[in-house]
């Protein structure tokens, strides 16, 4: 309930806050999954339809199925769909690029075998003012066509990971 209450406040204060033109064309070198860096045209805001793709597997790179994957734009549940047989998913959605939001992925394994873990596409500049996601938090840029691979861990190889990373001691 306490962190129900917490979401909601922080996705209040995340729409109280003037709109800021930040996505795509921002003209910040991006790596995408080729490995291949690119640069992306400046000057592109506004609302676009954008598909999200990926890929959930476990530790030994299997797909996972029924991985519940949720999509929140500003704080609030924008769409959720279970990973299919193959361990993939994917949304289509119009977003607005010239909005000052936070818009993150969440990966809810179908058991307690495996931990959670949470992908930020787009940090809102209130989000990076009060530093509210760690360093850890893994992050992919949000582009119109943007393809994610998410590996699962149990929760003893998941500390150990941050441990190595330094996130955690």
């Amino acid at each position: 309930m306490k962190r129900m209450i917490v979401s909601v406040f922080a996705a209040l204060l995340l729409m109280s806050l003037p709109a800021v033109a930040a996505g795509p064309g921002d003209g910040i070198p991006t790596t995408p999954s080729t490995g291949a860096q690119t640069t992306v045209r400046s000057g592109f805001a506004g609302k676009s339809e954008t598909t999200i793709t990926g890929l959930v597997v476990d530790q030994s790179g299997q797909p996972l199925l029924d991985v519940n994957v949720k999509l929140y734009m500003g704080g609030l549940l924008a769409t959720e769909q279970l990973t299919s047989s193959d361990g993939s998913f994917e949304f289509s959605e119009l977003i607005d690029y010239g909005s000052d939001i936070t818009i993150d992925l969440w990966f809810v394994p179908p058991t307690d075998e495996l931990v959670m873990e949470n992908v930020l596409l787009k940090e809102s500049s209130a989000a990076l003012q009060h530093k509210i996601y760690s360093k850890c938090v893994k992050r992919t840029r949000l582009d119109p066509i943007t393809d994610v691979v998410i590996k699962l861990y149990d929760l003893d190889s998941r500390v150990e990971m941050l441990k190595r990373k330094g996130c955690i001691e």
